[in-house]
């Protein structure tokens, strides 16, 4: 990546390049504005430190001569001033400014912007990479790269080709039904139908006709025969979102078609034989469900043939650029800022929030272009520093443990490296392992 410093004093130039100077990144310098804008230009950096206060051609002319330059693409700039007013800091963010940090500044905050920085850019060029080569990312509806997502692509390949029940757990947004889907167009039963039932949807005085039928006159407002989704899907796939919210009673029903594949239509005592594989779904966290006597213990294990786990959106960070620029129009870019707050947010709505999100501010930006303040995300300005362990828990217990030991080490060994400008052999000795160790960590981890 190419890192611009601004500044007018040599000193404060040499000591800003010293703590950014690490392998994979070019330093420029400029010491008036001027000549800040004509590298912004020719050589797009990725990231701007830019002094305010120089006495030629400040940061301030270099902002608003961006704003005002629609050839020239806006790269991440974060303001470095003596002047902590808050005003100033909201006046250079809606000039452009992605952040700002005052002097004195802290060496290793200043790393670390250029770590998140450098993070976004590099993701940046793995989706271009991906989406312009021949490796794919698509795996029919869905999409991912993210080793959890690889992982649930080969289990759903795998899991298509059985004839066993399917639970799919995840939270809110991340897919539940395309997982399904997938299920059912990857198995033998993809000519049949599919049908989906959104089990929370239904009113529990409904939801036993809903399900298995009824015959006419079985109750008021029955003035026809009616199949339930159970005779709808036979020879195909059903698909019960939501299943930790079934009333009790229908829990119970449901038991028996599972065990004996027949239904019985409410309002008769005649059996219809059905032959459907079942795809359930939930958020709920169904052992607590369980344990509080809401579900039926028998009824889980007989779903749970096979469990499948969809990670969060904030468990495969990898994805979210990806999925972002798919859900963008064709017409329309994402400016360097907007991508870092991108990448930064934890996305409790998961894909379906940032779909939505994605959509709404293309509608409404200005210059076919998204920015920061179109998404209306704010940057958590400690959040580079640290690693969530809330994107480890939704994963299984191995999964979460071998992730979090990679994310652990991998932030280890580039915060050695850094100390030690980028030398192996001192990072090493930082570390407290051999060099041979290290320069085996670092290419599995894939660190340059």
């Amino acid at each position: 990546m190419k890192i611009l410093v601004v500044d007018d004093e040599p000193a404060a130039r040499y000591a800003m390049t010293k703590t950014l100077r690490a392998e994979g990144r070019q330093v420029l310098e400029a010491d008036n504005g001027e000549t800040a804008l004509d590298l912004i230009r020719t050589q797009a950096p990725d990231l701007v430190f830019l002094d305010l206060n120089m006495p030629t051609h400040d940061g301030m002319f270099v902002l608003q001569s961006l704003q005002q330059d629609a050839a020239t693409m806006m790269p991440e700039i974060i303001v470095v001033t003596a002047n902590n007013e808050v005003s100033l800091a909201v006046q250079c963010v809606h000039l452009g400014a992605t952040d700002f940090v005052t002097k004195p500044y802290d060496v290793q905050h200043i790393r670390s912007m250029a770590a998140r920085s450098q993070q976004r850019v590099v993701l940046q060029q793995k989706v271009h990479e991906l989406e312009n080569g021949s490796e794919s990312v698509q795996f029919g509806q869905l999409l991912g790269t993210s080793r959890p997502m690889r992982t649930l692509f080969t289990q759903i390949e795998k899991a298509a080709k059985t004839s066993l029940p399917v639970l799919i757990r995840g939270e809110s947004g991340t897919g539940k039904e395309l997982v399904a889907r997938e299920l059912h167009a990857r198995s033998d039963r993809a000519s049949k139908p599919f049908i989906a039932v959104n089990t929370a949807a239904i009113a529990a005085s409904l939801a036993e006709s809903e399900l298995f039928g009824h015959v006419k006159g079985a109750f008021t407002g029955a003035d026809h025969n009616r199949d339930g989704v159970f005779r709808q899907a036979d020879g195909g796939t059903l698909f019960l979102d939501e299943i930790g919210d079934m009333p009790a009673a229908v829990q119970t029903r449901l038991l028996r078609v599972l065990q004996e594949g027949i239904v019985q239509p409410v309002g008769t005592e005649r059996g219809v034989k059905v032959d459907v594989r079942v795809i359930s779904a939930t958020h709920q966290n169904l052992e607590a469900a369980i344990e509080d006597k809401v579900f039926r213990q028998d009824l889980y294990f007989r779903l749970k043939g096979i469990e499948l786990f969809i990670p969060p959106l904030r468990s495969r960070h990898e994805d979210i650029l990806l999925l972002a620029n798919r859900f963008l129009p064709a017409d329309v870019t994402i400016s360097d800022e907007a991508i870092t707050v991108l990448l930064q947010h934890v996305w409790p709505g998961n894909v379906r929030e940032l779909q939505q999100l994605v959509h709404a501010s293309a509608a409404l930006c200005e210059d076919n272009r998204v920015t920061r303040c179109d998404l209306g995300l704010s940057l958590d300005r400690g959040a580079e520093d640290e690693v969530p362990f809330e994107r480890y828990l939704d994963l299984p217990l191995t999964e979460a443990r071998t992730r979090l030991v990679e994310d652990f080490e991998r932030m280890a060994i580039l915060r050695a490296l850094d100390a030690e400008s980028h030398n192996v052999s001192a990072a090493a000795r930082r570390l407290g392992i051999h060099r041979q160790s290290l320069q085996q960590k670092m290419k599995a981890l894939e660190i340059q």
